[in-house]
C-alpha cells in the first residue's frame, strides 16, 4: 500500500491539496515515482523521509517552480497545468533555503512582499508591526536584514508567507536556525492557523515534532510515498507494539527499500537552481 488506505475513496474536490500519481525526473534519474497525497481543509500533514527522498521536489511542483512529467496536482479545485496562476495567491511558503534581500530592512521586506501579494495598503502596516511583536521582531524592524541573525532572517521569511491570510501553507524545514522559544512561538501561529481553517504541508526532519504536532504523516521514501496516516494508522503497518514511536515507524518503512536509484544528487541540483 502507497498510501493511507482512504486515498482512493477520498473525493479530490473535498481536499485542499490533491497529488495524484505525480511523477519527476532528470537526467534518466527519477525524483518522484508516482507520489499521491492530499490535505484536508485545517489539517497539518507532515512530510518526512531521508535526504533526497523527493519532499523538497514535491513541494515545488505544487508550487509551479518545477514542472511535472505527468501526474495531477489540484489546488483549492484548481488544476495547477490548466490554471498555473490564481491559486498561487492563495499560497504561503516557506523555502528550505531562502533568498533574501539584505540591502532591505527587515519591515521594508516585509511591506514590499505584502505589496507583491497584493495585500491593501491601508491595512498592511498594521499586520506587519502585529507579525513582528508575534515573533519579538518590533525592535528589529528599522535594522537591514543583513545585520540579523540567520534566526531572524529565517523568522522575516516565516511571517512573510502569511502576508496574503493564505488558505495553504507550504512549509520546506521553517525552523531551521531559530531559537527554541521562536520555535514555539510559530508551533502556536500554525496551530491558530490550522484551527481557522487552513492547510498546511510540513516537510521536517524532526520526528519527534511531527509526531506531536501533525495530524497526519507521509512518509516518502526514493521519491515513492511509502505510508501515510496518523500514528495509530502508521503502528498498524508496522506491527510493533503499542509504545512504537515514528522514529521506530519511520526507521523500519525506510530501511533498504528497494526498486528506484537514489536521487539525493537530483533533489541537491534542483535545490541550488531556486
Amino acid at each position: 500500500m502507497l498510501f493511507d488506505d482512504t486515498f482512493d475513496r477520498y473525493d479530490p474536490s473535498q481536499a485542499i491539496l490533491y497529488v495524484y500519481d505525480v511523477w519527476k525526473a532528470y537526467d534518466s534519474v527519477s525524483a518522484l515515482n508516482g507520489i499521491s497525497l492530499y490535505v484536508k481543509k485545517g489539517e497539518i500533514l507532515g512530510l518526512i523521509g531521508p535526504n533526497g527522498s523527493g519532499k523538497t521536489t514535491t513541494i515545488k511542483i505544487i508550487l509551479g517552480l518545477l514542472k511535472k512529467d505527468r501526474g495531477i496536482v489540484n489546488v483549492l479545485g484548481y488544476d495547477i497545468d490548466k490554471e498555473p496562476f490564481k491559486y498561487k495567491q492563495f499560497i504561503g511558503y516557506v523555502p528550505e533555503a531562502a533568498v533574501i534581500p539584505e540591502y532591505l530592512t527587515a519591515y521594508e521586506f516585509l511591506y514590499y512582499f505584502g505589496r507583491i501579494r497584493a495585500v491593501p495598503e491601508n491595512v498592511l502596516k498594521d499586520k506587519i508591526e502585529g507579525f513582528m511583536k508575534l515573533l519579538g521582531l518590533i525592535d528589529k524592524k528599522k535594522e537591514l536584514i543583513v545585520s540579523l541573525s540567520k534566526g531572524m532572517k529565517q523568522k522575516l521569511i516565516f511571517l512573510s508567507s502569511l502576508i496574503c491570510e493564505p488558505k495553504l501553507l507550504l512549509l520546506d524545514e521553517p525552523f531551521i536556525g531559530i531559537d527554541p522559544e521562536g520555535q514555539y512561538e510559530i508551533k502556536s501561529i500554525l496551530k491558530g492557523l490550522s484551527e481557522k481553517g487552513c492547510s498546511i504541508l510540513l516537510s521536517t526532519h524532526l520526528l519527534d515534532f511531527a509526531e506531536r504536532f501533525c495530524d497526519r504523516v507521509a512518509i516518502i521514501n526514493k521519491g515513492k510515498n511509502i505510508a501515510t496516516g496518523d500514528l495509530e494508522h502508521l503502528k498498524q503497518r508496522v506491527s510493533l507494539g503499542e509504545d512504537t514511536t515514528l522514529e521506530q515507524i519511520f526507521l523500519t518503512l525506510t530501511k533498504d527499500q528497494p526498486g528506484v536509484k537514489d536521487n539525493r544528487m537530483v533533489e541537491e541540483k534542483e535545490r541550488r537552481r531556486f
